[in-house]
């Protein structure tokens, strides 16, 4: 009877000391991995349409012939409205963003004036048909609102004409080659949709156009304030 009854009690020992085993088990176990979706990131390619205004352009004009500077005359303000598209590709690495973009607007951005200088009526006017820009961005992104500078190659097409009592002197349109800097903000309403406030400054260079009998010196340059929308893919 003593051999049975401590077979019983190692056998109650081995069930009870089993299950707090089990029950230890269970009560330890790892708690199940929470599912976060990833953070936003700016790196990836885009592609997207622009609209905007140009404005306060400066181009004086002042007349030449036959070598003797005659004085400036009057100046352009080119204004006008432009509209393209845009594509670029950005990089980031923790809140700094590295992209490099390529733009391409046509537009009416001109103005012209009638004036009358040293006993002659005189008109001129001037018009960006198009222009484009590449240039790199750098940002800085706090999630999806990223603050960002650029700068780089300009060009476009500027049309240019004078007229001295009614007599056509300088007709010209050509593709100009300068340089652009601005800045701007930009905001990710989705993971694909972005939105930007843009301003830049554009400079298509000085040059002589013309001839011997008259010849005047231009510089193409004006503002510009744009709304982009981009596709992230």
């Amino acid at each position: 009877m003593q051999k049975f009854g401590a077979i019983g009690l190692f056998f109650a020992a081995a069930v009870l000391s089993g299950s707090a085993y089990a029950a230890d088990a269970v009560s330890e176990a790892p708690p199940e991995a929470v599912f976060t979706e990833p953070a936003f990131t700016w790196t990836g390619f885009y592609a997207g349409v622009n609209a905007g205004y140009g404005f306060a352009g400066d181009d004086k004009v002042g007349l030449r012939t036959f070598g003797r500077y005659l004085g400036d005359v009057d100046k352009l303000e080119n204004s006008g409205f432009f509209g393209g598209g845009q594509i670029g590709y950005n990089y980031q690495m923790n809140n700094f963003v590295l992209g490099l973009e390529a733009d391409f607007q046509g537009g009416d951005v001109n103005d012209d004036f009638t004036t009358r200088f040293l006993g002659s009526d005189v008109h001129a006017s001037s018009k960006i048909n198009w222009f484009g820009t590449l240039r790199p961005r750098l940002g800085y992104a706090w999630d999806r609102t990223m603050i960002y500078g650029t700068g780089g190659l300009a060009y476009g097409n500027v049309k240019y004409k004078v007229d001295v009592d009614g007599v056509n002197y300088i007709d010209e349109s050509k593709t100009r080659a300068g340089w652009v800097a601005g800045a701007g903000v930009e905001h990710a309403f989705t993971d694909h949709l972005t939105a930007k406030l843009e301003y830049q400054y554009i400079n298509l260079g000085s040059r002589k156009i013309g001839d011997d009998i008259l010849t005047t010196e231009a510089t193409s340059d004006f503002h510009t304030v744009r709304i982009g929308l981009n596709y992230k893919f």
